[in-house]
């Protein structure tokens, strides 16, 4: 648990400043837009002028928590000289550079001071504050910790948008980084007013037609080796076409061959528009698997990691799938 002289020196950070942005990472997901829009929401209560500004889209499932639809997505033209007139900028749940693309080159750029609130292991040294607590089960559980040291008022949109963050960023409280306190904060959100079933039907019960159907054909592609405890698909852009999803909708879909008996580590390969191939490694907990995501220039967490290769998808499946047999070699 951070202590209060670490959220002394984000407070500090804020202290001075008018104008600061919120942002996370591309491709966000409920940890992401959550922990964005409860700091934005404090950030407010305290009188700052806020801009959130992020370098990809949101999936549509979590409009809810941006109501006001007050998140743009970075264009460097468009948005060059409002990134120049920050006084500061708060980036949460990523401690990688690479991933704030345009948005983080221009915040170099103009020298904006940055801090970070992170729960992965950090690939950067990101601005002059960085907070970074790997044993907390998504940053929107630092931010519960920070706001309650700051004093904050938990208003029902900081509640709903911190459970949002401890739901989805624990699987709905089944991965390895569920324990007790996890349970003990989703308890005291309750116990505040948050709108617990509505949040779970908003992100889980909301699938699109075209998103099942490419579920349907990604999980009959499903390829499993090394006696079954080896799974992997691989996501291609005709199959986006052909089932008119969007990428967006594939969130989640790392996960699918985690429920699968004897499945104990799993790949989902994603070939880009530009042609290289995003992979996501994903274990149920007794695989460490973070190891091998660093092997391909990516990182995350133990059991939950992601890298961009610079390769086709047929190389990438060929060179991770045969590393990652070496995980399950006796």
């Amino acid at each position: 648990m951070i202590h209060t002289r670490e959220w002394q020196t984000v407070r500090d950070f804020i202290q001075d400043r008018t104008r600061i942005a919120v942002t996370t990472h591309v491709n966000p997901d409920g940890d992401a837009i959550g922990s964005q829009m409860a700091m934005a929401h404090y950030l407010r209560q305290i009188g700052k002028e806020v801009v959130l500004l992020n370098c990809d889209r949101m999936p549509d499932y979590f409009s809810f928590l941006d109501p006001e639809g007050e998140i743009a997505l970075f264009e460097e033209q468009a948005h060059d000289a409002l990134v120049a007139g920050l006084d500061g900028c708060i980036v949460v749940d990523i401690s990688d550079w690479a991933r704030l693309r345009g948005l983080g080159s221009a915040l170099r750029r103009h020298n904006i001071p940055v801090a970070c609130i992170d729960h992965h292991i950090p690939s950067d040294k990101m601005g002059e504050v960085h907070v970074c607590y790997q044993e907390a089960s998504s940053t929107g559980e630092m931010i519960y910790d920070f706001l309650l040291d700051s004093g904050a008022e938990l208003t029902l949109p900081i509640v709903d948008a911190i459970y949002t963050c401890v739901m989805t960023d624990t699987g709905s409280f089944r991965f390895s980084n569920t324990n007790a306190r996890t349970h003990r904060i989703a308890a005291e959100l309750l116990e505040r007013g948050a709108h617990y079933r509505a949040i779970y039907e908003k992100v889980y019960e909301n699938n699109s037609k075209q998103r099942t159907l490419l579920m349907a054909k990604l999980l009959e592609r499903m390829h499993f080796t090394c006696d079954d405890r080896l799974a992997y698909f691989s996501l291609t852009q005709e199959l986006l076409r052909q089932t008119g999803a969007q990428l967006w909708e594939t969130e989640g879909f790392s996960e699918l061959p985690r429920t699968i008996a004897r499945v104990e580590v799993s790949l989902m390969f994603t070939e880009t528009e530009a042609g290289n191939t995003k992979v996501s490694f994903r274990s149920k907990g007794r695989v460490a698997i973070n190891g091998m995501a660093t092997l391909f220039g990516g990182g995350g967490h133990k059991y939950a990691s992601g890298a961009t290769l610079a390769m086709s998808l047929n190389q990438a499946v060929e060179a991770v799938v045969e590393e990652a047999r070496k995980l399950f070699t006796d």
